[in-house]
């Protein structure tokens, strides 16, 4: 009877072995999790999904005619939900819908500190899956999973590279809406008293065509989004860097904290193994590194 329940003990261990064997992502090198992370692994296997609000958008996420799908974001998200053996849910969104709460006042968050709100959409899903750079406003309104470092860029039409800030002066901007790259050229605005025009876009992914079809002077990229736009048009250039090394990443409620926990420690692994940096180069042409450099371009114009 002993030799039995010794039996039955190994065969319980050898099962509890190769039922963790069947989540990958508890075994990857380097990485310890938690008691209370391998739990919430476990039962994100268990439930078989990831809800995630994204924006269509080549640098993030892009369903194409034969239903592949490409971006860089997409992809480093779909190896961890491959780890944990688990499929995406997708909702595709509007930039403005990140921010948004009926009744409540977007401008007045941005530029009211004592004021915030939780949107809609962040409690319905389990990311937002973007570059959404971390700013103070954004990040009472939900947690930000920061893991690419950004600076804001001046794209231009190689044939009208503006060599002085005066250059600017009357000239058309694309921009979009309630976006970083608003703040910073404001602020720019500000204080050396110049006056640009915007023609707003309909979308981020629209405003390096509006300039290389000469329907705007200038657009304004963070520079991940500036090397993909190298790499797609022949005719546009970088110029001046107009913001200081900042943070992107992904949206996640500030409810879930373990959930922001492990994908942190994943994105750790995946740089460190490498799978950040093929992705990257795959979508920008570039290897991650050689990335880095761009944000050295020179002194900030504020």
């Amino acid at each position: 009877m002993k030799t039995l329940f010794i039996l039955v003990g190994i065969f319980f261990s050898f099962a509890v072995a190769a039922k963790d064997n069947a989540i990958p992502l508890l075994s990857i090198t380097g990485t310890t999790w938690s008691s209370d992370e391998i739990t919430f692994i476990k039962a994100l296997h268990k439930k078989g999904s990831l809800k995630i609000a994204t924006r269509i958008s080549p640098s993030v996420y892009q369903r194409h005619k034969d239903d592949s799908i490409t971006g860089f974001h997409y992809n480093i998200l779909k190896a961890f939900t491959d780890l944990t053996k688990i499929n995406i849910e997708i909702e595709v969104v509007d930039w403005e819908h990140y921010f948004f709460q009926e009744g409540q006042d977007l401008r007045k968050a941005q530029n009211d500190p004592s004021y915030s709100y939780v949107p809609t959409l962040i409690g319905n899903v389990d990311i937002y899956l973007d570059t959404i750079t971390a700013l103070p406003w954004r990040e009472k309104m939900f947690d930000i999973i920061k893991y690419i470092p950004s600076r804001q860029i001046i794209i231009s039409r190689k044939n009208s590279i503006p060599n002085t800030l005066s250059d600017l002066e009357n000239k058309y901007f694309a921009m979009v809406k309630h976006t970083s790259m608003e703040s910073n050229i404001e602020q720019l605005v500000k204080s050396h008293n110049i006056r640009i025009i915007y023609k707003y876009a309909n979308s981020i992914d629209d405003m390096d065509n509006m300039v290389s079809k000469s329907e705007v002077d200038f657009a304004v990229y963070d520079s991940d989004r500036a090397y993909f736009t190298l790499k797609t048009f022949d005719n546009l250039t970088i110029i001046w860097p107009i913001s200081d090394i900042q943070m992107m990443g992904w949206g996640i409620n500030k409810n879930n904290p373990l959930l922001k926990g492990i994908l942190e420690k994943y994105l750790k692994y995946a740089q460190e193994t490498g799978i950040l940096d093929t992705h990257w180069k795959s979508s920008y042409g570039v290897t991650f590194v050689e990335y880095l450099n761009i944000l050295n371009l020179g002194v900030t114009i504020h």
